[in-house]
């Protein structure tokens, strides 16, 4: 995988795969709560790998565009590395930007073989018709800015299970900015991992 920063953690014998995708901001996989994803997956036995999109390489905050063609084609080298191991499963983790960019890289790729789940959903930026079939759940904060359990209900539909974490915002913290329900959300995640 030229080019990108990446932590991976294979487990032999295993057939399925998480891929991470990072939110917003420069600092991508080393992240506190993007880490404690990677570890908690990987204490399950499951294979997992999490990488920094580019703009997190040159240490920018926001992605290349609105196509985002330069983080399509990232996940895309991942994917493929992903297929190149011999993975039949690939199931994304992605936060915040990384569902947008989810969405449009299964609007150009489509694969009924990968599983999504979002944490931290936004209507209107992600492409919706493009990961209908692959959404399978969504962790919500009840404070999130960007839409409520109940609007993002509205967008995916009765098929996704929506899990609401009581007064969280968008990157699971309360009212002063403390990120004190990353960790339900975390758990939350790991009921679905331990599911399949």
């Amino acid at each position: 995988m030229q080019g990108l920063t990446y932590k991976y953690y294979r487990k032999n014998g295993t057939k399925t795969i998480y891929i991470i995708l990072h939110g917003g901001g420069a600092v991508g996989v080393e992240t506190d709560f993007i880490s404690s994803i990677f570890d908690a997956i990987a204490a399950t036995k499951n294979s997992v790998l999490c990488f920094n999109f580019p703009y997190c390489e040159r240490g920018e905050e926001s992605s290349s565009g609105p196509k985002l063609k330069e983080e399509v084609d990232a996940l895309k080298q991942v994917v493929d590395f992903a297929h190149l191991k011999g993975f039949h499963k690939i199931r994304i983790v992605a936060k915040s930007l990384g569902g947008i960019i989810a969405s449009y890289y299964l609007e150009q790729y489509p694969d009924s073989q990968i599983e999504l789940s979002i944490l931290g959903y936004i209507p209107g930026e992600i492409k919706q018709g493009a990961i209908s079939n692959n959404l399978k759940l969504v962790i919500q904060g009840t404070n999130d800015r960007f839409a409520s359990p109940i609007e993002v209900k509205k967008n995916v539909g009765s098929l996704v299970e929506i899990i609401k974490i009581l007064d969280a915002d968008h990157s699971y913290r309360n009212s002063k900015k403390e990120p004190v329900y990353q960790e339900t959300a975390i758990k939350e995640l790991m009921k679905w991992v331990k599911k399949c």
